[in-house]
């Protein structure tokens, strides 16, 4: 919860960077739910569950000036190669 206290206060990591790519630029964790901001994930949410493995997702929001292809998967291990169900571009 610092980051949200840092956010607000606009106490910068990274003093070169605007407020945006500072705070929005990484992830946030509530539990087995992984939230990614505008960075090399693309507004993706990864939930973890002990049935399907991972529930990964992109939100439908620009990231980089620019819309990337949507996409949906279970996977035992989070990522794209081992999905056992997929939809959309991955």
């Amino acid at each position: 919860m610092g980051w949200i206290k840092n956010a607000v206060l606009n106490r910068k990591e990274f003093k070169s960077l605007s407020w945006w790519e500072n705070f929005m630029g990484g992830h946030v964790s509530f539990g087995p739910v992984t939230i990614y901001g505008e960075n090399a994930m693309h507004w993706a949410v990864n939930i973890r569950t002990k049935r399907w493995g991972y529930i990964c997702f992109r939100l439908p929001l620009r990231c980089f000036g620019k819309w990337w292809p949507l996409y949906f998967y279970f996977s035992p291990n989070g990522t794209p190669w081992a999905a056992t169900f997929k939809l959309g571009r991955v």
